[in-house]
């Protein structure tokens, strides 16, 4: 089973814009199938598929893109994201972003944005993962005009396998928080995180082998919730919370497909059900002996 990095983050403010601060639009690769697999992140036994909404929670040799629209309060928001994740050494990592925003009529190219992530803890026999990371948005483009911020983040998954219950060993968790340190006269926002997820292919490969179509072998349903508010006594009321539940889907050749209906639980957050997808392509899995494909400072840290 792969134990390497393989995941991605991004760190913007507001849900929407990037549905969150330091939210992850992103997709895993992974071999998921009921015997053995590759994932997007990785731990003991445990293959986390990529979330959606929430940061993933390490570094990546990766390319992905993402799409995303819902309805806001005058017009209908789609964004267009795309990600090139790279690896320094096995824990450390860069990602670069950039995209396009479409309110309606009017089109916005996102300024450039970059996130490095170190994952100091990787607990396989807890199937745990731990990492930090700081994004940095570089401000405003033409069409995007924004101040120049700052996201200090944690973030980590935890596997259930260690649970005497066998049907709950396929349970898993992630979660983030962050702090964006807004530059000009906006203000600092917090965000937290969970994603809530149930791996059939760990239930097939690790508890009891079901006699599943062979789709449902490679679906991990899942679902996520964000929270995002500005700092500060009069901001309360514009907090935004979100809800997407969905499913991960992967059969080893890779790539991973997901996708989530966003819901909003707050007027900030949106005034309809929105969607998401995701698509990545994982570097590592298929270019493992090329400059993309692998660490640039191979270090061979221990895991």
């Amino acid at each position: 089973m792969k134990q390497e990095s393989t995941r991605h983050a991004d760190g913007r403010c507001g849900l929407h814009h990037r549905w969150g601060v330091g939210a992850v639009l992103a997709f895993a690769v992974g071999g998921l199938n009921p015997t053995e697999g590759n994932a997007y992140t990785a731990a003991g036994d445990r293959n986390f598929p990529a979330t959606l909404i929430l940061p993933q929670v390490g570094p990546s040799d990766a390319f992905w893109s993402n799409v995303g629209t819902q309805p806001m309060a005058t017009t209908r928001q789609t964004e267009l994201d795309g990600t090139y994740s790279k690896l320094i050494t096995e824990r450390l990592g860069i990602q670069l972003e950039g995209g396009v925003t479409w309110n309606g009529s009017v089109t916005s190219a996102h300024p450039i944005d970059v996130l490095l992530q170190y994952e100091p803890i990787v607990d396989q026999p807890h199937e745990f993962v731990l990492s930090i990371q700081v994004d940095h948005n570089f401000g405003s483009s033409v069409t995007f005009p924004v101040s120049p911020a700052t996201t200090p983040a944690l973030t980590f998954a935890k596997g259930f396998g260690d649970l005497p219950i066998d049907y709950l060993r396929p349970l898993a968790i992630t979660a983030y928080g962050g702090y964006h340190i807004a530059g000009g006269a906006h203000p600092n926002q917090v965000t937290t995180g969970l994603s809530v997820q149930y791996s059939i292919p760990y239930l097939l490969s690790k508890v009891a082998y079901i006699d599943l179509p062979p789709f449902l072998r490679g679906v991990t349903p899942l679902t996520e919730v964000v929270y995002n508010s500005a700092v500060g006594r009069t901001y309360g009321q514009n907090a935004e919370l979100l809800i997407a539940p969905g499913i991960s889907y992967s059969q080893g050749k890779g790539w991973e497909l997901g996708i989530e209906a966003m819901i909003p639980a707050t007027k900030a957050a949106g005034r309809g059900i929105g969607v998401i997808a995701q698509f990545v392509i994982q570097l590592d899995y298929l270019l493992p002996d090329s400059f993309f494909g692998r660490p640039i400072f191979p270090l061979n840290e221990p895991r």
